[in-house]
């Protein structure tokens, strides 16, 4: 008989647990790297995003080595270490958020006229 998860769903550890080593890929560069978990056992994966240290673009979280599946045969791992982020990844998760601005004036819809067809 198993026994039910004893730690947090939705989490990296329970990934973990369930598919074993996890990867993370770049479709423009073509790369992936081992998803190392040092800090993110107990953190919520369905808030974290991921991008390429080379070219910036998004990251996605693998469960298999992207080697094994067809078509992704050209795929090369890429483990390096001391990798910074890349600079437009910085700038775009620094930079402050833009609020849309609120038309404060007569709270009609756009478009919309309470006259009457002429």
């Amino acid at each position: 008989m198993v026994s039910p998860w004893p730690g947090k769903p939705y989490t990296f550890r329970a990934l973990r647990e369930t598919f074993g080593p996890l990867f993370v890929r770049c479709d423009v560069c073509r790369r992936f790297v081992r998803l190392r978990l040092a800090g993110l056992l107990d953190t919520d994966y369905r808030t974290k995003t991921f991008s390429c240290s080379l070219c910036g673009g998004a990251g996605y979280l693998a469960i298999e080595d992207p080697t094994t599946e067809s078509g992704m045969t050209d795929y090369r791992l890429d483990e390096r270490h001391g990798v910074e982020r890349h600079p437009a990844t910085v700038a775009r998760l620094t930079r402050p958020m833009r609020r849309p601005s609120i038309d404060r004036g007569t709270g009609e819809l756009p478009g919309r006229s309470l006259a009457g067809r002429r």
